[in-house]
């Protein structure tokens, strides 16, 4: 069982770290134009509180992590709340036990779901990055199965 487990995080992890850098590629793609109509009225106080957040995560699970990783990970989860509009971890993810994080097309959108995002917003202690996941919660999901 632990290996099954310990194989499965290792899996997850590789999937994760491949979805940052993805994620880095099509930022660097961008064509950002100051003059540009088509951008984005972003808050510096949102940026700040998910700045925030993100160090509080990094303190509690990960603080070995150097810095130049923190920051690549706190950069891609801001493009991907604020500016993509997409979840924090990759769709088809196994979290764990089978939960995962998908997609529905509905009324030409896309909605992401997220398998774990109530159950973590009730076990939360110091931090909790999922606030800023555009994922709803999957029991929120009409017709699921």
């Amino acid at each position: 069982e632990k290996k099954a487990r310990d194989e499965n995080t290792d899996q997850a992890s590789k999937q994760r770290a491949l979805f940052h850098i993805q994620n880095y590629n099509e930022i660097m793609a961008l064509n950002i134009d100051e003059e540009d109509d088509a951008n984005v009225e972003i808050d510096d106080g949102l940026i700040n509180d998910i700045k925030d957040e993100l160090f509080r995560f990094f303190e509690g699970c990960s603080p070995e992590s150097e810095e130049p990783f923190k920051r690549f990970i706190t950069y891609s989860c801001i493009y991907l709340s604020v500016i993509a509009k997409r979840p924090l971890h990759p769709v088809g993810i196994d979290m764990h036990n089978g939960k995962t994080v998908f997609a529905e097309e509905k009324d030409g959108e896309t909605v992401y779901y997220c398998d774990i995002k109530e159950e973590q917003a009730k076990i939360a202690k110091d931090y909790y990055t999922c606030q800023y996941c555009v994922c709803k919660p999957s029991e929120l999901k009409e017709n699921k199965i």
